[in-house]
């Protein structure tokens, strides 16, 4: 039997058991209260996807009180002491599971809590239907499953996609690696010419410099948002990182100026070409292949918001030429999570494909490709 057959099967079987998405919305909307636990981005997006639900949120809470106070709280209340929290309230935790959250709610005997998947509840669209995307694309979810390289990147690849489905964390919990990109089991350590597509406000970078030592390197980290391009080039002038080239554009298969969609919770650029003429956050952008055309490149990620398909095409000779190490983020849409490895083996076949995952939520699920 196929694995897509199987996976299929699996994701009918768990909707039936009131596994599925809807089944959570129906408890949200039956709770006679609800408070959300965690004051960070994930807190702030399920706020904000309730409300789309018309579901209403009655508090905040916290276990970092200081930044608790200083929380805009959309009008809300806050509870700073959780045994503060009424009994009939049904606690939403948006946060990673290992901080055990739920357990300091049992422990003072409140049992009504609910882990939630941010990203899930936030992009849920009643009229996509995750099983049947699923169905319809089982010959390349099996192209995919029969090339990866390992038994942990099979099992990641159909928990991530059995997630999608079902919306269970648990799935997420029991793959969950913290290294991303490196130091992980798939790639150990990253040298030498280090390319960074969606180089934020130095997070790679930090973690990169801290475990390159006093080894020679090359860094060239691509930032679209203006704002964040800033506090990276202000972070690389602060400690003399003569070998990082913070470089302010987006990642595409073409030099040309586009315009694309802003995160509404961030205001960051988002990977979503606007669809409504020229709104939206302009942004120049332009392919590997152009910008570093005479660079020797060891290691190249991605995680540039939905356009890797685009990046990669416009890197297609470097990755011929160079075979670098890829780490290319295959989670913004659920067909990436095919069409970013097949992709992949299409540029160069001698490629090995992997995948991993490093957020306790839907977030950062990684393509990882290696000739050596």
């Amino acid at each position: 039997m196929k694995f897509s057959k199987i996976l299929i099967e699996d994701i009918e079987r768990r909707i039936s058991e009131n596994n599925s998405f809807d089944t959570i919305v129906e408890r949200l909307k039956n709770a006679r209260r609800i408070g959300i636990w965690g004051t960070g981005l994930a807190g702030t997006i399920i706020f904000e996807a309730l409300r789309r639900f018309n579901i209403n949120v009655e508090f905040f809470m916290d276990n970092d009180l200081k930044r608790l106070k200083n929380f805009a709280c959309k009008g809300k209340r806050i509870i700073e002491n959780i045994r503060d929290i009424p009994s009939d309230t049904l606690v939403i935790i948006a946060c990673n599971v290992i901080y055990g959250v739920h357990n300091q709610l049992e422990e003072v005997g409140h049992k009504e809590y609910l882990y939630i998947d941010p990203g899930v509840i936030y992009y849920h669209r009643k009229d996509y239907d995750i099983t049947e995307v699923i169905k319809k694309n089982s010959g390349k979810i099996n192209e995919v499953y029969e090339i990866l390289a390992d038994d942990d990147s099979r099992k990641v690849y159909k928990n991530v996609l059995l997630h999608r489905a079902v919306h269970d964390l648990n799935l997420i919990w029991d793959i969950y690696d913290k290294n991303q990109y490196f130091g992980n089991r798939v790639i150990r350590q990253a040298k030498g010419c280090f390319v960074d597509c969606g180089a934020f406000q130095g997070d790679t970078l930090r973690q990169f410099l801290k475990q390159v030592g006093n080894q020679r390197y090359k860094y060239f980290a691509f930032e679209a948002d203006h704002d964040n391009y800033q506090i990276l080039k202000q972070y690389c002038e602060k400690y003399c990182l003569k070998e990082v080239y913070p470089i302010n554009l987006g990642v595409w298969n073409k030099k040309e100026q586009l315009f694309f969609q802003s995160n509404s919770i961030t205001g960051e650029v988002a990977g979503k070409i606007s669809d409504i003429g020229k709104e939206g956050m302009a942004v120049s952008v332009d392919s590997i292949d152009h910008v570093l055309a005479d660079i020797e490149t060891d290691f190249i990620k991605m995680d540039i918001e939905g356009a890797e398909i685009k990046a990669l095409e416009g890197a297609k000779e470097t990755i011929l030429k160079n075979e670098p190490v890829l780490a290319i983020s295959a989670y913004h849409e659920l067909e990436h999570l095919w069409e970013i490895p097949i992709w992949i083996k299409e540029i160069n076949s001698k490629y090995r494909i992997y995948f991993g995952h490093h957020m306790w939520n839907a977030a950062d699920t990684v393509c990882y490709a290696l000739v050596k």
